[in-house]
């Protein structure tokens, strides 16, 4: 039975925590492929961080690598025989090379024809040595968001290394495995937390992982992130009970201020009484943007005291509370100086400086970007048939951008929309406009809560929409990875506003327009127009839970309404199962392709006198007042069972009528008469597309 285990330890300055989930996963899966390529199967490989260490431990490791065969192409069949099949100087070549007869070379298929190939056994490794080179290349595969040089800039890493430790054993670690990585070699030992117990811990006869994971643990570092978290949620739960209070739920920071440690220690400090007349969300964004502290609350209002971690186990001088409490103290001081002189004159007097903000340097400025908005939303309201009133949708446009040259968001750039919301509710604004401004990031992407009222609805998509068809129009397309306008997002939000709120604009006609107001042409809109549909697939198949090729149906036969497009596809899941769809979807292929490809002819009923032909008119004229009445109730799944009806009398139509047939005007007949069968069905989905499930 295999139980040797390798442990990889990679000691560095202080990585951001920002990189370490991802660092995690990707030595993960950079050690699982290349040991299985090694024919190191039946491994297990779990990796860990802290904010100073990358940890891989892989056990159930053999000894030694087993022999393997491994199957090495060479030169083209015809560059390797000649023509009476004689071998060539590069077939002989090749297989002196492979360490094989000639006569031991195979024929294959390669990518640009038949080649020569040969099977050449590998034998086996010591596993050390091999793990020493997977080190080498996994750990330089790692990608980072942000990397740094060091040494005479030759090293380039995360963060600067400063201790290797990789050993290897049965039972115990007696084997160093030979790596080197940015200049330093690898040894037997490591060191522990930096302030609380910065020793050399020698792993040279340790018994295996576990004892390792002691070690540390008792030289102040725990490395695995789940311990602590567990240990920071405990600690401050009881640090907020003890005053009366409850921790603001806040899921993304405590998982931040996971990664920012490598012991988990946790300190409540306090802030002074009068800071709590500021408006709640600048409160919190000072404490957890700028201070990465959990907020503590109390009967529902933030609470003067906020939690901190520390990366030791105490803080017995109170040095760290006070110089938290110093910082925090700072800025809210600052917070509460900006809201002061923000509130001297109202939002509205901001206006006429967004006249020297540029939105982007080919986009013009914020205050053309209010004009355009205030034209789109109006537009869109008028489109959607949304009981939007025209003055409260006019105002929260001339509005929206107006926080961006006041001074709270000049220093603190999180909270724009949200206290230009703030300012406009204090100014006496109504409702629906002080909401629209305070929601107009929001969602973001598929993510967060809908904009508030049908106002808020509207103008967070024309804002979207006007920065996605501004930027198509400059060019700023995102292409593969590379998204630094974060477009996809928008848009997606744009969907999920539209889906949700729920909005019945036509996005597709609101993409030209939007492009229009830009000054971009055809190419840019039919772009984006491409661009927001794959965003409408992708939240069908996401967020709706439709299968890839039902919301594929349902986009091919039309899309743009995206409350429609939704519940045509859940329509559509729901119905596809059931059997006669299996042969509609084959019929109306069939339908589409021979209109696709010999028109939509010239309908005369009186010209179809074959009785399959007459039975499927009137089968059709049939669903067609069903469909419609379906659809006008809502019931999109009744109209799609309609369409089933369907079904028989076109198989019976394509088996007994010959559509191609000599006369011009009765192929002409036949031929409008499927014409009238795919519109019918494209009122509702795209069937065929179905037909290879």
């Amino acid at each position: 039975m295999s139980a040797s285990e390798y442990l990889l330890e990679l000691l560095c300055e202080e990585i951001p925590a920002n990189a370490l989930p991802a660092a995690r996963e990707q030595l993960q899966a950079g050690f699982e492929a290349e040991l299985r390529d090694a024919a190191l199967a039946g491994t297990t490989v779990k990796t860990y961080s802290t904010v100073r260490r990358l940890v891989v431990h892989v056990a159930g490791l053999p000894e030694a690598q087993p022999d393997r065969e491994e199957e090495v192409t060479g030169p083209s069949v015809k560059a390797a025989f000649a023509a009476d099949g004689s071998p060539n100087p590069a077939a002989v070549g090749f297989a002196k090379g492979q360490g094989v007869g000639v006569d031991a070379l195979r024929v294959v298929k390669g990518p640009k024809g038949e080649v020569i190939a040969a099977t050449k056994l590998l034998p086996g490794r010591p596993v050390p040595e091999v793990l020493g080179e997977i080190t080498v290349r996994v750990v330089r595969s790692l990608h980072f968001p942000k990397t740094m040089r060091w040494g005479k800039g030759e090293h380039v890493f995360v963060r600067p290394l400063h201790n290797l430790l990789a050993v290897f054993g049965s039972r115990t670690f007696t084997t160093l495995v030979p790596v080197e990585l940015f200049g330093v070699a690898a040894s037997t030992a490591t060191l522990g937390h930096r302030t609380m117990a910065p020793v050399r811990i020698e792993l040279a006869g340790t018994a295996g992982f576990a004892a390792y994971l002691k070690q540390m643990r008792a030289a102040g570092v725990d490395l695995d992130p789940a311990a602590r978290h567990a240990v920071i949620e405990e600690k401050a739960r009881r640090l907020a009970a003890d005053v009366g209070c409850e921790i603001r739920p806040d899921p993304e920071l405590l998982a931040e201020l996971v990664e920012l440690v490598e012991h988990p220690g946790v300190l409540r400090g306090e802030i002074a009484e009068h800071f709590l007349q500021l408006p709640e969300e600048v409160l919190v964004t000072t404490l957890r943007h700028h201070q990465k502290c959990l907020v503590l609350t109390r009967e529902g209002r933030v609470a003067p005291y906020f939690l901190a971690v520390c990366d030791r186990a105490g803080d017995p001088q109170g040095l760290i509370r006070r110089g938290n409490e110093w910082v925090a103290g700072a800025r809210l001081t600052d917070a509460a100086f900006f809201f002061a002189q923000d509130r001297k004159a109202p939002l509205a007097s901001r206006r006429p400086a967004l006249e020297k903000v540029l939105v982007h340097q080919k986009l013009g400025t914020f205050a053309r970007k209010t004009e355009i908005v205030a034209k789109l939303a109006a537009a869109l309201a008028g489109n959607a048939g949304a009981a939007v009133d025209a003055a409260p949708l006019a105002r929260a446009c001339e509005l929206l951008k107006a926080d961006l040259v006041t001074a709270m968001v000049g220093e603190f750039a999180e909270l724009q929309g949200v206290i230009g919301g703030i300012y406009a509710r204090l100014d006496g604004e109504p409702e629906a406009v002080w909401q629209a401004v305070y929601d107009q990031y929001t969602p973001a992407g598929l993510e967060g809560a809908l904009p508030r009222g049908p106002v808020a609805a509207v103008v967070g998509v024309a804002d979207r929409l006007d920065s996605l068809a501004g930027l198509f129009a400059a060019g700023e397309i995102p292409s593969g990875s590379k998204d630094p306008f974060a477009l996809r997002r928008a848009a997606l939000a744009v969907v999920r506003i539209c889906a949700e709120a729920p909005l019945a604009c036509d996005l597709h006609a609101a993409v030209a327009d939007a492009v229009a107001l830009r000054g971009g042409g055809d190419e840019a809109a039919a772009a984006l127009r491409e661009f927001v549909r794959e965003r409408v697939r992708h939240y069908l198949t996401v967020a709706a839970g439709v299968k890839p090729e039902v919301g594929d149906a349902v986009l091919a036969a039309r899309w743009g309404v995206i409350p429609d497009d939704v519940a045509r596809a859940r329509a559509l899941e729901a119905v596809r199962g059931e059997e006669v769809f299996a042969s509609l979807a084959v019929a109306f292929k069939r339908v589409r392709n021979m209109v696709g490809k010999s028109g939509e002819g010239s309908f005369a009923a009186n010209l179809l006198q074959e009785k399959a032909e007459r039975e499927l008119l009137a089968a059709l004229e049939a669903a067609e007042g069903k469909v419609e009445r379906a659809l006008e109730r809502g019931d999109v799944p009744a109209g799609l069972r309609s369409l089933a009806e369907l079904a028989a009398p076109l198989d019976a139509f394509f088996t007994d009528v010959l559509v191609i047939c000599d006369d011009e005007a009765v192929r002409a007949a036949r031929l409008a008469l499927l014409a009238r069968v795919e519109k019918l069905f494209l009122r509702l989905a795209d069937v065929s597309r179905l037909s290879a499930q």
